[in-house]
């Protein structure tokens, strides 16, 4: 297909993916939505930060039937018309329940267009072009999470209404997407993916490839978010941190993730499949600098660098599962609800891991990461070693 501007459809994409991870932006509100509805529990206003999350992998199950119904740019169009609603409502509404309606409806329109954006992007560029996008949609995504969040943090200051108006972001996304993105018909997306499956042999080894980066996804994501969780506490314990300082490690790590997915397309043509081992290595290292860390500087470093490294992994998950053709929709679906599951979940595997490892302290729990991380380097460099070679068999 020949496109007038690419330029300006890649630019439209990569705006829709701001809005991927923005759902957390009002998480600062909480303190103040609590003061606002004084007669309903903190427990059901915290709620707020987590319904999107749960909406969003219910969405992420049906999009792809829906997209085969209507078509993908449909689908997209119909996801974020919802997050612009849903977003920006709360700055007329006053009754808790509504806003907590709005909080699910945002959650499942960015669920509808999620895993449909890598598959629009692997539609339209192919190789290394895909692959420097999807590093690209990936550092957009680490954008709208800061920006948002900190135009949301600016705005709540003037009331919580006001801070809603950080979601105005969806208009020109929503508007920048319909014009300039072509449209991609429901029978040309279903006869692609049906070309790729007749044959019952390639179907059995899709799923069997999806099923191990599934996996994949899980165990990596689990150990990554425990960092996220368990840093504030380690530097306060261990007396060199307040939850302040902590604030300037989760900084680090989104500056990082923005790098990741920057130099992303670059180093996939410099390592390709060698890219999640020495990814892998990097989350190891930086893991290995905050469990030895005495200082704020440190573990900033540490969550810097544990940025650069998980955004060169997930995006390379995403290129590989959507390697083929098109991509596949149904893949990178279940590939965000491993990513958000695991999230979710990670306060528990936390607590599982240092149970049943008898690991006392933080620092252990560290240490735990950073050997988890070492095992899959080498997984990794044990399978790049075997693919190449089996390559040359073949060649």
């Amino acid at each position: 297909m020949q496109i007038k501007n690419k330029s300006l459809m890649k630019l439209s994409i990569l705006l829709v993916s701001v809005i991927t991870a923005s759902a957390p932006a009002i998480n600062a509100n909480i303190p103040v939505l609590a003061k606002a509805f004084p007669t309903v529990p903190l427990t059901q206003v915290e709620l707020l930060t987590t319904i999107p999350s749960f909406f969003l992998m219910i969405a992420l199950l049906v999009s792809n039937l829906i997209a085969k119904q209507i078509g993908l740019k449909q689908t997209v169009m119909i996801g974020v018309t919802l997050t612009a609603i849903a977003g920006l409502s709360p700055i007329i509404i006053n009754n808790f329940w509504a806003l907590m309606a709005s909080r699910a409806i945002f959650g499942f329109g960015v669920g509808l267009f999620n895993s449909l954006l890598v598959m629009i992007i692997s539609h339209f560029f192919e190789g290394s072009e895909r692959a420097r996008t999807i590093g690209l949609q990936s550092t957009f995504e680490g954008l709208g999470g800061v920006l948002v969040t900190f135009i949301a943090g600016q705005l709540v200051q003037i009331n919580w209404h006001m801070s809603f108006w950080a979601y105005a972001i969806t208009i020109p996304a929503l508007v920048l997407f319909g014009l300039f993105v072509p449209a991609i018909t429901p029978e040309k997306h279903t006869g692609r993916e049906q070309g790729v499956v007749n044959d019952s042999s390639s179907e059995k080894s899709a799923k069997l490839n999806i099923g191990r980066y599934l996996l994949l996804i899980f165990v990596v994501i689990t150990v990554y978010m425990i960092m996220g969780i368990k840093v504030p506490t380690l530097m306060v314990t261990a007396g060199y941190g307040t939850a302040t300082d902590a604030s300037y490690v989760i900084l680090g790590l989104s500056l990082g993730a923005m790098l990741g997915g920057l130099i992303f397309g670059r180093v996939y043509e410099l390592l390709k499949t060698a890219i999640f081992p020495v990814s892998m290595l990097i989350l190891a290292l930086a893991m290995g600098l905050i469990a030895v860390s005495s200082s704020t500087a440190l573990t900033v470093l540490g969550g810097f660098i544990t940025g650069v490294g998980i955004r060169m992994f997930f995006p390379w998950v995403l290129n590989t599962v959507n390697a083929n053709g098109s991509g596949s929709a149904l893949g990178t679906s279940l590939i965000l609800v491993a990513y958000n599951l695991a999230g979710s979940l990670s306060p528990y595997s936390a607590l599982a891991i240092q149970s049943v490892g008898h690991v006392a302290s933080l620092r252990g729990l560290f240490w735990v990461i950073v050997g988890t991380f070492l095992i899959l380097t080498v997984i990794g460099i044990i399978t790049a070693i075997t693919s190449s070679k089996i390559k040359q068999q073949i060649a």
